[in-house]
């Protein structure tokens, strides 16, 4: 766990009621050294990345002693500086972690409603003898749990939960193979790829009896239920929240900077920072020069506009992302999707060579504003369904004219999900990747399973679902992508107020004459950053995946052929597949989702059961 904290290291361990802190060789306060061969019951360790209050006194795991109360905690508390305020608190640091520790005194599990912020956080509270595990209501950071009658880990990671069953070989079922295979994705979002260990679900707290190990799950923020609420949002705008968002996210005692694609949503946050940031502004783009994917030109645009923003760019190749792939399988713990997520990895890698620790990101924007291209399909049928004709022709138009020339596409994709689910089902198997793999046997068993409801033909429950399921795994990649370098990413359009805020408006206040996510390019439009503004194309952080992968495709094979095909694909098949050029986009997307399950699988050295 070192990489995601290499500043510190810390030790708890108790019985019944007494605990007692030790050091290790990387821990910034001495104290009795830990005797790694000691027999060990009950522990809370720690790694910390440095961020509030670099001293030693946000050393952790961090106590109440007097209240026999301990905590180690990943993430941030944006409005720390407000609660201590408002709540009176008496404290020893500049810490949030301290802040969290003494809200949760005074509040009990009430304390996590209170939090804006990212959080992993556990906390020992042994005068209740509990043990309660707390994760932010997006999932920004991870937190993976393995629990059985007489025992339960977590970790952000789930290497080291898979350390702690070194008499058990790693396991993953049948049926969630196969699910990935055709769907390229699991039902539940909360499941990992190793049988056993799960997620603490977002906005959720698992609390744990220590007296007989029996956990609960208690969710303490509902998205759905807050939009539905009475809580009025018309005094709001979108500039003074995301304003807010922003100021908040950029608080840290280490410089903070920001990824910056070229596209919408990180071009404003790093507009708005230019502004509030004292100091250089350090930006990070993945470029690719020559090629039809290459924004760079437009992440210029902020460097030559602003003069503390001081621009990095790095230039990854197929070379670069072939002696990385193993490595990105390691650190992400699955298969991964695409090699758009050695875009994102190339980024993470040169900002830690300049020294950054904290940056900022665009992720959720899409989401949360409705900026994929389904949701243009959602919002035109929304416009039939309720009768108005001329809306409808009238945004159509727009529509092709100033987003995608593919809105009759966009409308099907989005009225397949008022398809009955039947029909539905053998829509998605005919044109599912993958299903011709498999064998006879596991045909038939994915012929069982039912797709899950990942889109919608309904603007706000299109955008709820993408929160949960889309969004959910790209906080994932980000997160392991950072950490593996030792950064922490802040997502400042994730701030639950903005997100709540842009749920409860209408669809015609996000897309408007054509333009999607239409109150982000009026911000950008008033800071005079018009063709940033008034982009039609869409791209993020991309790479030029066909051209990767053509330019390795003899060594990636070799990868393969060197590896053992997982049991519930037919060899045959698996073969010709792997003997064909890389041409068409789904020969591609299936060739990808095969080699990264066989080198995921071989690597953790997974059997399936």
């Amino acid at each position: 766990m070192q990489h995601r904290g290499p500043d510190d290291e810390g030790f708890l361990t108790w019985e019944k009621d007494q605990a007692s802190h030790f050091s290790g060789p990387d821990s910034s306060v001495q104290s009795t050294p830990l005797n790694q061969n000691a027999p060990i019951k009950n522990a809370l360790i720690h790694r910390r990345l440095s961020i509030q209050d670099l001293s030693q006194k946000g050393h952790q795991p961090m106590s109440l002693k007097e209240r026999n109360l301990h905590i180690v905690f990943n993430g941030e508390i944006y409005n720390f500086n407000e609660l201590a305020k408002d709540y009176g608190l008496n404290l020893t640091s500049g810490t949030d972690t301290e802040v969290v520790l003494q809200m949760y005194e005074k509040k009990g599990l009430d304390c996590f409603k209170l939090f804006r912020g990212m959080w992993a956080i556990a906390i020992l509270d042994l005068k209740k003898k509990e043990l309660v595990l707390s994760r932010d209501r997006f999932g920004i950071k991870p937190l993976y749990y393995n629990s059985d009658q007489n025992s339960l880990s977590f970790s952000s990671e789930i290497k080291p939960l898979l350390h702690l069953q070194r008499d058990k070989s790693p396991e993953i079922s049948s049926t969630s193979l196969v699910e990935y295979v055709v769907f390229g994705a699991s039902n539940n979002p909360n499941e990992t790829f190793f049988d056993g260990i799960n997620s603490i679900k977002p906005g959720f707290n698992l609390i744990m009896n220590l007296d007989n190990y029996q956990t609960k799950e208690v969710q303490y923020y509902d998205l759905e239920k807050s939009i539905k609420s009475d809580r009025d949002y018309h005094s709001y705008s979108f500039d003074e929240l995301f304003s807010e968002s922003v100021r908040e996210h950029l608080i840290a005692d280490v410089e903070v900077g920001s990824c910056l694609s070229g596209g919408l949503d990180s071009s404003l946050i790093v507009s708005q920072s230019a502004h509030m940031y004292r100091g250089t502004f350090r930006t990070y783009t993945c470029s690719f020069p020559g090629s039809d994917i290459d924004e760079s030109r437009f992440a210029r645009i902020l460097g030559e506009k602003y003069s503390r923003v001081h621009q990095h760019f790095t230039n990854p190749r197929a070379s670069d992302f072939l002696k990385s792939i193993e490595h990105l399988v390691e650190i992400h713990e699955r298969p991964i999707g695409s090699a758009s997520i050695f875009a994102q990895y190339a980024v993470m890698n040169l900002a830690s060579d300049n020294g950054a620790k904290v940056l900022l990101d665009g992720q959720g924007a899409d989401e949360v504003f409705g900026g994929y291209y389904p949701f243009a399909g959602a919002y035109l049928l929304g416009l039939l369904k309720r009768g108005n004709m001329p809306g409808f022709l009238s945004a159509y138009r727009n529509l092709k004219n100033n987003f995608n020339p593919q809105m009759q596409k966009a409308m099907m994709r989005a009225g397949y999900y008022d398809l009955p689910a039947q029909a539905q089902l053998k829509a998605r198997q005919k044109t599912r990747l993958g299903f011709d793999l498999l064998k006879p046997e596991f045909q038939e068993a994915a012929l069982d399973l039912k797709p899950t409801q990942r889109g919608d033909s309904n603007f706000k429950k299109l955008a709820l679902k993408s929160i949960h399921y889309g969004l959910y795994e790209l906080l994932q990649y980000e997160d392991r992508n950072a950490m593996a370098f030792g950064i922490e990413t802040r997502v400042p359009f994730l701030d639950h107020r903005l997100v709540e805020w842009a749920l409860k408006q209408k669809p015609s206040k996000l897309i408007v004459k054509g333009w999607t996510k239409y109150p982000l390019r009026q911000v950008l439009d008033k800071e005079s950053l018009h063709k940033l503004a008034w982009r039609k194309d869409k791209l993020g952080f991309v790479a030029p995946q066909e051209k990767w992968m053509n330019e390795s495709s003899k060594k990636l094979k070799d990868m393969i052929s060197s590896k053992q095909i997982p049991e519930i694909f037919d060899e045959q098949k698996v073969s010709q597949l792997i003997n064909k050029p890389l041409k068409q986009n789904e020969h591609l997307s299936e060739f990808w989702r095969l080699f990264s399950l066989i080198i995921w699988k071989d690597k953790f050295k997974v059997s399936v059961k």
